[in-house]
């Protein structure tokens, strides 16, 4: 419905990014992906670890690409379509290792049993779709780090799951593989039940060792990947919004041929994550206008390709829960959502440009999706909605309240939110003036508290722990 990027502007951006890959070329510092491309038909320079990828490589890979793919839950009705012009799947993001603290509303470091409340919340909520690793955990060793949250997401949810491959060395990375085929084969009612997103390139246009083998070994095991590109307009892309695009697709369309090197049919989501320059800061703005314009931009590349995409909004540049908050989170969901993007994350509790997560955020963000999902339904338009006999009996005069059609369609029509404060004013003052932050205060505790998801069995806590002996099943 928005679309900033006419359509010569995105064949001009197709066309730079394959000039960029093949005169320009990325550096690459694993060896075996040098050889993998090579073998491909790429140009190599060795003293530089230097890959010139050219024009008919790269559109190979997006001949052979998916168009489409599905990731399951534990049941087997519950089945995530990524594809294009579907119902937009909405989820988190982010892996800050800040948490504001629920009970005294301290910013503190998270540790696990935060990581295991999230997730735990974000199962219980009607409008996540998706469950993704939330936080850093800082009390688990950095390299037991990712592992530790597979376990713990797969033990806390019912839904389908994304896992931030972060702090995996390359030797414990087939763990990591092992006990995703332990979970498919146990737990989870398909195959695939999760999407590994990696970030092995660091703008501009370098590829380092250790996550592009990451990269490489995923797209064997048939593992769906949302490899990342992430540049700041500004700092390391150009200031200019289509300098930053024409660079970020190319940095994509190279990890798109990297993985289809890998196996040409490996399940691709197409998920740069670009970001602005506060160049009075220096820092990072994830909130801007121009952030929403690239994300919004990176959505019609995607398209204009045929390919499932993720774009991340709902994230605000302010440290409190306050009303910059609530606008910024609004504008950039209800915004990108209109785009029709397959994957929104946009219930991921993020404050502070991404560097911290509060469990009221992602109460709040349930219930903005919750809305824009609402107006992205749009108006049921079917003979029966048009009520011409109903409103012929009732007449000048009458009133609709009574009537089965009202009840009927007030539970078919209208949105019914959470924690939204809707009463008259008296009824609100007795109540004790609650606000949308106190209510999704309340409902963290009472979700966190009550809900739970059958927890795995000792058979398979068993397998688990011969893969990886030290990683950490229980919380104190």
């Amino acid at each position: 419905m928005f679309a900033p990027l006419k359509k010569a502007n995105v064949e001009k951006i197709h066309s730079l990014s394959l000039k960029i890959l093949n005169d320009v070329g990325i550096e690459v510092e694993s060896k075996e992906a040098r050889t993998i491309l090579k073998n491909a038909g790429a140009r190599i320079s060795p003293e530089e670890k230097r890959v010139y990828i050219p024009a008919s490589l790269v559109e190979d890979a997006l001949k052979k690409a998916p168009s489409s793919f599905a990731i399951y839950g534990r049941k087997k009705e519950i089945r995530l379509d990524f594809k294009r012009g579907s119902e937009a799947i909405f989820g988190g993001s982010g892996v800050p290792s800040l948490i504001h603290d629920p009970e005294d509303g301290t910013r503190r470091d998270a540790k696990l049993k935060d990581f295991i409340s999230v997730t735990r919340l974000f199962d219980g909520l009607s409008n996540v779709d998706l469950v993704t690793d939330s936080c850093t955990f800082v009390d688990v060793a950095g390299k037991d780090r990712d592992i530790t949250a597979l376990f713990h997401l797969a033990n806390n949810t019912r839904k389908p799951l994304l896992l931030h491959i972060t702090f995996t060395n390359e030797e414990d990375f087939d763990h990591i593989i092992e006990m995703t085929n332990i979970l498919k084969t146990n737990v989870f009612s398909g195959n695939p039940f999760i999407i590994f997103r990696i970030s092995p390139m660091i703008s501009p246009l370098r590829l380092d060792k250790v996550h592009t083998n990451h990269l490489i070994k995923t797209a064997r095991a048939d593992i769906p990947v949302c490899p990342v590109s992430a540049p700041q307009a500004g700092m390391s892309a150009p200031a200019s919004l289509a300098g930053t695009l024409s660079m970020m697709n190319a940095e994509v369309l190279a990890l798109l041929v990297m993985s289809q090197c890998a196996n040409p049919e490996i399940a691709f989501l197409y998920g740069p994550f670009p970001e602005v320059t506060n160049f009075m800061t220096g820092n990072t703005l994830v909130a801007s206008p121009e952030a929403f314009l690239l994300n919004i931009a990176a959505n019609q590349l995607a398209e204009f390709y045929n390919l499932p995409n993720w774009t991340t909004v709902c994230r605000t540049d302010s440290k409190i829960l306050d009303i910059q908050t609530g606008y910024e989170s609004s504008f950039g969901v209800l915004l990108i959502s209109l785009c029709r993007p397959t994957y929104v994350s946009a219930v991921s509790g993020l404050l502070e440009s991404s560097f911290c997560i509060s469990l009221e955020k992602i109460v709040i963000d349930d219930e903005i999706v919750g809305m824009v999902k609402r107006v992205m339904k749009g108006i049921d338009t079917g003979p029966d909605h048009y009520a011409y006999e109903l409103i012929s009996s009732i007449g000048p005069g009458g009133n609709f309240l009574a009537e089965e059609h009202t009840v009927e369609y007030m539970r078919k029509e209208f949105f019914i939110p959470r924690v939204s404060e809707l009463s008259n004013w008296n009824k609100w003052a007795s109540s004790g003036k609650p606000t949308a932050l106190t209510k999704a205060k309340e409902r963290v505790k009472q979700i966190v508290a009550s809900h739970s998801t059958s927890s795995l069995s000792d058979s398979i806590l068993k397998q688990i722990k011969d893969v990886m002996p030290d990683i950490t099943l229980a919380v104190n």
